[in-house]
């Protein structure tokens, strides 16, 4: 078995021995005094939070499902293929790299 299964279990297990100790009646607020049994209440509470975490903490999709190739080259622009990496630097700095 995964591990992931077995703590999936383990919770589901817990949840219900939780919520199955949790028979006797509660009064419950919410526009209006709500009488219930407080597996009801637990349970609702339970779903509810479930689905808010799973909607705050899904996965994002990290990398495009399409990858595409701009080609920038031209036969008019040979530069472009091949660009000096001193091009945008001055004539001081371009001697300083040079001494190396």
């Amino acid at each position: 078995m995964k591990p992931k299964t077995i703590i999936f279990g383990m919770i589901t297990a817990f949840v219900l021995v939780i919520l199955f100790n949790n028979k006797e009646e509660a009064s419950f607020w919410f526009f209006g005094e709500i009488r219930t049994s407080k597996l009801l209440i637990l349970g609702v509470f339970f779903i509810l939070g479930v689905i808010t975490g799973g909607i705050m903490f899904r996965r994002k999709k990290s990398h495009p499902k399409e990858y595409t190739i701009n080609n920038t080259v031209t036969a008019d622009n040979p530069e472009a293929e091949n660009p000096s990496p001193y091009a945008n630097l001055s004539e001081e700095d371009r001697k300083f790299l040079d001494r190396d």
